[in-house]
Formats: C-alpha cells, structure tokens, sequence
C-alpha cells in the first residue's frame, strides 16, 4: 500500500498486442473493475480509493487490444462483500461465456445472493490474508465460507503475503474438496533464493491436486522497473511443479502501482519467457486451465 504523499501510477491507456499474439481463447484470469462511488460506493474507509477511469468497458477495450477473449472480474476488496457492481457488470453481458466473476464470500452473504453470483457468472471466493485491507475473517467464519464453496462448486482465491502462508498452513491444509488458487505467486518476494521455507512450502502443495498458482505480478513484486528478470526462476519452478493447474492474470487496472507503469503486453512477455516460448504449455495455461477452473464452454 502506498504511503502518504508516494507517487500512484494510472494504468497505460494504449495497450497494444503482445509479441507473438496469444492463442485464441486466451483468458486474463484476475482483474479488477470500479465505477462511480455516487453509484457504487466503496466500503467504509477503503484501504485506497476507486479507480473510475477502470471500467468494465475499459477493461474489455484492454482485453480485446492484447488480443484475449475471455475475463474473470475478481471483486476488489475496496468493496467488501456489496457485489452489486460484480453483479452488474456481469448480468449486463449479451454473450456469458466470455467473463466470470470472484467474489468475496463471508457471513453477511446469504444463499439467495449466492444463488443469484453462481447464475451471473461467479465461480469463486477471494480470500484477504494480506493485512492492509482489513478483511480480516475468523478461522471458524473461514471455514463456514469454504463449505458453501464446496456445494457450489467453486474455488477458493488465497491472497496473501508470502509467510501468510506459513503461519495459516495448518487451516489452508485442512481444507479439501476445494480448489485452492494463490494469486500471484503468494507474493513470495524474489530475494533470498528458492530454499526459502515459504517456497518449499508452495512447490510441496503444488504437489496435491486441488492446489493451483496464478503465476501474476512477477512485475510488481520484481525489483526492476522492466524486464523482471528476478521473477523468472520463480515462474519456471511453480509452472514446472504443476502444469496442469497453473492460470494467469493481469491484475489491471494494477491499484497501488509505485513504479513505471508497463504496457499490459509486457506482462504477456514476460509469461512468454517463464514458459520459454513453449506453445503447448502457453495453451495450458491461458485457456484449457482457466476453462476447466472457471467452467468456460469449450
């Protein structure tokens, strides 16, 4: 989270195709949408404000210039368990099968609304261990929601900060029958090598075959400005652990972004380049997983 007076990046409004193009059917499998707090409002005391140039129709605009044909809206934290936006975006769509929804699921959520998320399009919770936003939920409230997901069918979105989980290994571990997704990377960091506990942690869970990574923000967790190529022996050791249940996101419109803003193509690159060019695996990962997770029509 930016600090007072620390100089905030705006998303680059000239995305471009990335070099070479993805495969057809390619899927962004996290961003975040915002609208005019007059008519959507955040909650109280936000941990940042929203960004309202990032719209649903911008974020389809991206999408169609890097050349991906289907989304996943996952549900910003500034707005807490309100889904009307998610759900609003979602049921404005003439054609379903292009964009799916994430959630976040805890008590104040009732059936009805469930029922009505799963129908628009919803096929998972994210669940906020990273303290900054304040959503902190009790073990026992954790495990209420893991069990509605499990009669959904959905799956659990784990965002957190590297040794999170660590000292939440023991619930994380003990919930089965549910797809469990760490979102970009875990924030892992990529100082101190791959001999590092939290690390061991990840590649052993990786191991069990409802454990999956969204392999994104290699570029904002990287030391660099570009290229970012601490992240690539971290993106090649995850993909390696578990080809099958690897997806990708973007993370547009990139809230909270303190260093050069890239071109959402570049964040395509450097994909490219932990797969090194390999166009099967490319596929596996940007649409036959993301199909299978989120339940798109082949």
């Amino acid at each position: 989270m930016a600090t007072a007076g620390e100089k905030i990046y705006e998303w680059d409004k000239h995305p471009r195709m990335p070099l070479p193009a993805p495969p057809q059917g390619s899927c962004d499998c996290q961003f975040h949408i915002y609208e005019d707090p007059a008519n959507f409002p955040p909650r109280a005391n936000p941990p940042y404000p929203p960004i309202t140039s990032a719209t649903f129709g911008e974020a389809q605009r991206m999408h169609k210039a890097i050349g991906f044909d289907r989304g996943v809206i996952v549900h910003s934290a500034i707005y807490g368990s309100d889904h009307r936006l998610l759900l609003h975006a979602l049921e404005s769509l003439n054609d379903r099968d292009r964009y799916r929804g994430i959630g976040i699921v805890d008590d104040r959520v009732s059936d009805k609304e469930l029922e009505r998320m799963h129908a628009a399009g919803v096929r998972g919770a994210r669940f906020n261990f990273v303290r900054f936003l304040a959503l902190d939920q009790c073990e026992a409230e954790v495990r209420r929601s893991m069990a509605r997901l499990r009669e959904l069918g959905w799956h659990a979105r784990l965002h957190v900060n590297g040794d999170d989980l660590l000292a939440n290994s023991d619930l994380l571990r003990s919930l089965k029958d549910v797809p469990m997704v760490i979102d970009h990377f875990g924030h892992v960091g990529f100082e101190g090598g791959m001999d590092r506990p939290v690390i061991r942690w990840v590649l052993d869970v990786l191991k069990e075959e409802n454990w999956w990574m969204m392999v994104s923000n290699g570029n904002r967790d990287s030391k660099m400005d570009a290229g970012w190529d601490d992240a690539l022996p971290y993106g090649e050791a995850f993909i390696e652990a578990a080809p099958e249940r690897i997806v990708w996101g973007s993370d547009w419109p990139h809230p909270q972004w303190k260093k050069r803003m890239m071109n959402d193509a570049e964040e395509v690159e450097l994909l490219y380049r932990y797969v090194d060019g390999d166009a099967t695996l490319l596929r596996k990962i940007l649409v036959d997983n993301p199909a299978r997770l989120h339940e798109f029509k082949e």
